[in-house]
């Protein structure tokens, strides 16, 4: 028996060695998780040198890249309230909410950043009949509990503000 117990103590001190599985992931930290959102822009004329993406994060303000492609990638923080506005002359300016809050509740894998894909068209001005989007035309977030993308589309319009007044 001691010479079984004597074979059998450097097999299990290799085995320790060799399986991670003693070891501890690294801790799920809220401020270091991210929700990578890529975007694809369509616009008519397929020109974005002139569309604007205004990305504002718990208040913060800053503006994002579109490629001539219009795709435009963002790493935006967990926990936190995302307003993302797309502008260009000539056409209606569109708002995205994107909340990340629950995005880390569930199965999901906490070591991989959680990746969420979008499209957005932009409308013509003269082709809406003097209105504008009454708000956010879409909602982006994660259920609680389970973490799963949770969409909403709204289009709901209003007339739009004039933006000079005109004498005659």
């Amino acid at each position: 028996m001691e010479q079984l117990r004597t074979l059998l103590a450097p097999i299990g001190i290799i085995a320790l060695l060799a399986n991670p599985a003693h070891a501890l992931p690294p801790p799920a930290n809220a401020s270091n998780a991210t929700v990578q959102l890529t975007g694809w822009l369509h616009v008519d004329d397929l020109e974005m040198r002139d569309v604007t993406l205004v990305v504002a994060v718990n208040g913060a303000r800053s503006t994002a890249h579109i490629s001539n492609s219009g795709r435009f990638d963002i790493d935006l923080p967990a926990e936190s309230a995302v307003l993302l506005r797309f502008e260009k002359p000539g056409h209606v300016p569109k708002e995205v909410t994107v909340d990340t809050r629950n995005v880390q509740d569930g199965d999901f894998s906490k070591q991989h950043k959680r990746h969420v894909k979008l499209a957005v068209i932009m409308e013509q001005e003269r082709f809406m009949g003097g209105l504008a989007f009454a708000g956010p035309v879409g909602r982006i977030g994660f259920e609680p509990g389970g973490g799963c993308v949770a969409v909403e589309h709204t289009r709901r319009t209003e007339p739009a503000k004039r933006r000079e007044i005109l004498e005659f």
